[in-house]
């Protein structure tokens, strides 16, 4: 597999808005429509309510995946043992479909994920971290194993600084590496006055920027190709459950053989990619270190296409101000 370039240049490509789009707008829906759930699960279970809405916004698309929308299931748990309710089958690591829980409101989805928590032995030192330390409950989910992504726990943090999602419990927006030791019963307003913690809303935390960045990359067609991007937190399976997708045509259609090869912000086809660049543009400059699978990713054009009208090797690793045919 070739090495893909780390960063995408995606302003002068076709972007087309398709069902299932994860925006800014969906997001803000979301925590909306579903934080009295999460402060409702925080009160009963000590669960932090910022902690609870990234991982639904992360884990359901923001409410749109189709596992979600079939089956109000907002976390992805899987039937497991002791279920005897209805099941919804849905792509993720395996070679068949797997069977997820269905359940009748997301409010009962939502209790699901916090009894799930709560009587997990892996996640027990969680419960003594305060409901405003979002950064300590991430890193723990994180650490314990909750998500095979390593940019999980980062991922948690993006949502929750980008969205001021800390202030729906009545935290603060907290620096990175400080946590909330709650030593004695402390109102709210005095957590707030907590300067050695907080951080003012105008700043940006790393996880804030690069959670930015990466949705600012967000495309959702190219060349008439469906398509989206790795988001932070991410990984192929999850792709393949957001958008009901086998994670072994995901890899088809993307040629490669690995989920490996896949980083954050990269391109992730979900159909087969064109024979042809069928945009206005004949050309393209390669920039120093492309490589024609990248091209290949950015244009939506079959790196055997590209490969054959250029009389290059898959292989080849391009120069800079390299001219390339598109179709």
């Amino acid at each position: 597999m070739v090495k893909k370039c780390t960063s995408i240049l995606l302003c002068f490509l076709y972007v087309e808005i398709i069902a299932h789009a994860q925006t800014s707008s969906d997001i803000q829906s979301y925590v909306a429509q579903y934080k009295q759930i999460a402060l409702d699960q925080e009160r009963e279970f000590g669960i932090p309510a910022p902690i609870t809405l990234a991982q639904g916004i992360l884990e359901s698309g923001a409410g749109k995946s189709g596992l979600t929308q079939k089956s109000n299931n907002h976390f992805g748990i899987k039937r497991g043992t002791g279920w005897n309710g209805p099941l919804c089958y849905a792509w993720d690591d395996d070679p068949q479909k797997s069977p997820f829980r269905v359940y009748s409101s997301a409010a009962e989805s939502y209790r699901d994920h916090s009894i799930f928590l709560k009587n997990n032995s892996r996640y027990k030192s969680l419960f003594s971290k305060s409901v405003y330390d979002y950064r300590g409950w991430a890193n723990g989910l994180q650490r314990a194993g909750y998500a095979t992504s390593p940019t999980y726990a980062k991922a948690l943090i993006g949502y929750i600084d980008s969205y001021k999602l800390y202030a729906i419990n009545g935290g603060v927006k907290l620096r990175p590496g400080k946590t909330v030791t709650i030593t004695r019963t402390i109102t709210r307003a005095e957590l707030i006055t907590r300067k050695d913690i907080q951080m003012e809303d105008t700043e940006e935390s790393e996880e804030q920027e690069e959670f930015e960045r990466t949705i600012r990359k967000f495309v959702v067609e190219i060349n008439g190709v469906r398509c989206t991007i790795l988001y932070p937190g991410e990984t192929l399976s999850s792709i393949a459950m957001k958008y009901d997708i086998s994670k072994r045509d995901l890899l088809l259609f993307n040629e490669t053989t690995s989920e490996n090869d896949f980083h954050e912000g990269d391109i992730v086809f979900l159909a087969k990619k064109k024979r042809k660049y069928e945009g206005a543009q004949d050309f393209y400059k390669a920039k120093d270190g492309e490589s024609l699978y990248t091209v290949s990713q950015l244009f939506g054009i079959k790196l055997a296409s590209l490969t054959k009208m250029n009389h290059k090797s898959s292989f080849s690793v391009l120069s800079e101000g390299e001219k390339l045919r598109l179709k």
